[in-house]
């Protein structure tokens, strides 16, 4: 059953590619609490960030062959007060988007390029629903965490478009016969608000800050490595988390 979902999907994808040359997209997300923070410290700053939440907004602008995904300023509410609710989201930066992997700029531990690949295991579930009138497909996969306590593995739900034959999503996700419509990564959920196509001035994508380029397992190490020594400092020994 999964490979004929593939196979219709492809076969939509090649019907529809030329139709599409490059558009943008606005997300919102919305942030649902997280049961280890309930009962502690974590719990009224993280409610407030899952409150501002409903001020962030997105924009995804791509062409056929990348795409950037990046925060859009100058809401109601002041920028600084949103600093938290991105970090919830997982927003770090404009995300650079290609078909195998993404470029995100990262500071606060030196400046970087993080790479990331694009995810490859997918499972395409045959599953649809409607989104802003475009039909889209379910997809699953899942994100390893490692935040100094263990690892830790949560599910990934895409709902990508055929129609729209473009390989990208929010927040550097992607590599889907279509573009991602709604994304779930644990409890943060992108959801599309407004789809422009066929841009009448394609968009400018430009390209991130010439940093050195390193992937996760590097950044997590220099994260772990510089917090070990802040620690070791300041006489500060790392809560048990509760993540």
């Amino acid at each position: 059953m999964i490979d004929k979902l593939i196979n219709i999907v492809f076969i939509s994808s090649f019907i529809s590619f030329g139709q599409v040359q490059n558009g943008k997209v606005e997300y919102g997300v919305s942030i649902e609490m997280i049961d280890g923070f309930i009962g502690t410290r974590a719990e009224k700053s993280y409610g407030e960030s899952i409150s501002n939440a409903k001020y962030l907004s997105f924009s995804l602008n791509f062409d056929k062959e990348r795409a950037i995904f990046s925060f859009n300023e100058g809401l109601a509410i002041d920028n600084s007060d949103l600093f938290m609710s991105k970090v919830a989201a997982g927003y770090m930066n404009e995300v650079y988007q290609y078909k195998d992997f993404s470029l995100c700029a990262v500071f606060g531990f030196g400046n970087y390029v993080l790479k990331t690949d694009a995810i490859k295991d997918w499972v395409l579930e045959n599953e649809t629903k409607e989104i802003e009138g475009f039909l889209c497909y379910k997809a699953t996969s899942t994100k390893k965490v490692n935040n100094g306590k263990g690892s830790f593995v949560f599910p990934v739900i895409a709902w990508y478009c055929p129609k729209i034959p473009v390989s990208f999503g929010p927040n550097g996700y992607g590599n889907l016969p279509g573009l991602i419509l709604e994304l779930q990564v644990r409890n943060v959920v992108y959801g599309v608000k407004k789809i422009d196509l066929n841009l009448s001035k394609p968009p400018i994508l430009g390209k991130p800050q010439d940093y050195p380029i390193i992937n996760q397992e590097e950044f997590d190490e220099i994260i772990m490595k510089q917090m070990k020594n802040r620690n070791s400092i300041n006489g500060f020994k790392k809560p048990d988390d509760k993540f």
